[in-house]
């Protein structure tokens, strides 16, 4: 029995036709491990390209991400899927980098942003998309004629440094694969130069809301854990109401490092039971009590010689009044010697009398007149201000 030849050639086309509907189907996957030279251009919706290695013990590597291939020329857009997958691969064999992810994932996170950053080949404009997208390393390429023939250039952003290097290939047709594996290798050896294995930080805080930053740089709020460059670094940790804390670290290439924050509330320490006890009794009596007062002292020193005074001046009223002829005989019935002592004593009674009045009456003022002010209790072992100017009222005005 004879197959028609018509039957053959309507299976072959099914077949060829199936095949780029299942590859769009499938979101035109670029699988990197394979030698497949798909001519996907990175216009194309649903492209990826996933270099991530599966063992995820390799997070203190820095995070590699090519953002993708500028094509102006349609020759160029042809073989984009095969440049971009010789970059990266180029990039990884260096060993230094771990890839971060896709240019489709890259795309999708930087939405209406995402032109710009292919374009961009300055560090003020790299510098967003890479904190954002947390790479530590961040290329951006361009495949386009120039005078020379055709020309890749690289532009590769170090966010440690803050710096854009650029590196430049050139061939003479796309399709090249001496030109497309020398441009690999051009950009595996930039990232043997920059990459360096991260340091992780761990920041344990006892205040919630606490902000944790390390230079110009916000890690979060509360405990945090992050992967930074090594070097010297400022550790600085601040809350409202909270003092401080600063620190400067030394990170050191793979390490691990661990910073235990007590932070302490900023300001005067807060009252203890005695001290509001105490004022609040000192506000109810409505200041210093009386028995505390020095002026209380000096008036009762001041009538005590008053009384001193007063029984001395009697004492020399009696000789006084002694000092006369009662019997007649022509002869006073005290002696000279009497005499002189009553008049002393007179004199000194007198003296009392005026002083122990004088600081009486000044005290008592002191109590009454002047407003009294509550102090705070003074060191143990010092004297307060009102002690002192007691002691020198009794003795300078008293005795």
């Amino acid at each position: 029995m004879r197959i028609p030849a018509v039957l053959p050639v309507a299976m072959l086309a099914l077949v060829l036709l199936a095949r780029p509907a299942r590859a769009q189907e499938q979101g035109l996957g670029l699988d990197l491990s394979s030698d497949s030279s798909t001519q996907d251009t990175p216009e194309q919706p649903g492209m990826g390209l996933d270099l991530r290695p599966e063992d995820e013990g390799v997070s203190l590597t820095p995070r590699f991400i090519l953002v993708g291939l500028d094509t102006p020329e349609r020759a160029g857009a042809q073989q984009a899927s095969v440049w971009l997958r010789e970059l990266a691969k180029g990039a990884v064999s260096s060993g230094m980098v771990a890839f971060g992810g896709s240019p489709r994932d890259v795309r999708e996170r930087l939405e209406n942003r995402y032109d710009a950053t292919l374009r961009c080949t300055q560090a003020s404009c790299l510098a967003e998309p890479a904190e954002a997208l947390d790479a530590d390393l961040l290329t951006t390429a361009r495949l386009s004629l120039e005078d020379a023939g055709w020309t890749l250039r690289a532009w590769t952003y170090d966010r440690d440094r803050n710096v854009v290097h650029e590196d430049v290939v050139s061939g003479r047709n796309p399709k090249d694969a001496a030109f497309q594996k020398e441009a690999a290798s051009k950009l595996g050896s930039r990232m043997m130069a920059l990459g360096r294995p991260r340091a992780v930080l761990k920041v344990s805080v006892n205040v919630p809301t606490a902000v944790v930053k390390v230079g110009e740089r916000i890690l979060g709020v509360g405990s945090v854990e992050a992967r930074l460059p090594p070097g010297t670094a400022q550790l600085e940790v601040s809350a409202e109401e909270y003092a401080p804390y600063t620190k400067t670290l030394t990170l050191k290439p793979g390490a691990r490092e661990q910073v235990e924050v007590r932070m302490e509330i900023s300001g005067p320490a807060p009252e203890g039971p005695e001290d509001a006890v105490a004022r609040k009794a000192a506000k109810s009596s409505g200041g210093t009590p009386i028995y505390k007062r020095p002026a209380l002292y000096t008036a009762v020193v001041g009538l005590v010689a008053v009384g001193v005074g007063a029984v001395m001046g009697k004492s020399a009223k009696d000789v006084e009044s002694r000092a006369k002829d009662a019997d007649g005989d022509g002869m006073i019935d005290v002696t000279r010697k009497e005499r002189l002592d009553a008049q002393s004593q007179a004199n000194l009674a007198t003296a009392l009398l005026i002083g122990g009045g004088a600081v009486t009456a000044g005290s008592v003022t002191w109590l009454l007149v002047v407003p009294s002010r509550s102090e705070a209790p003074a060191p143990t072992g010092t004297v307060s201000a009102g002690a002192a100017t007691a002691v020198h009222v009794v003795v300078g005005g008293s005795f």
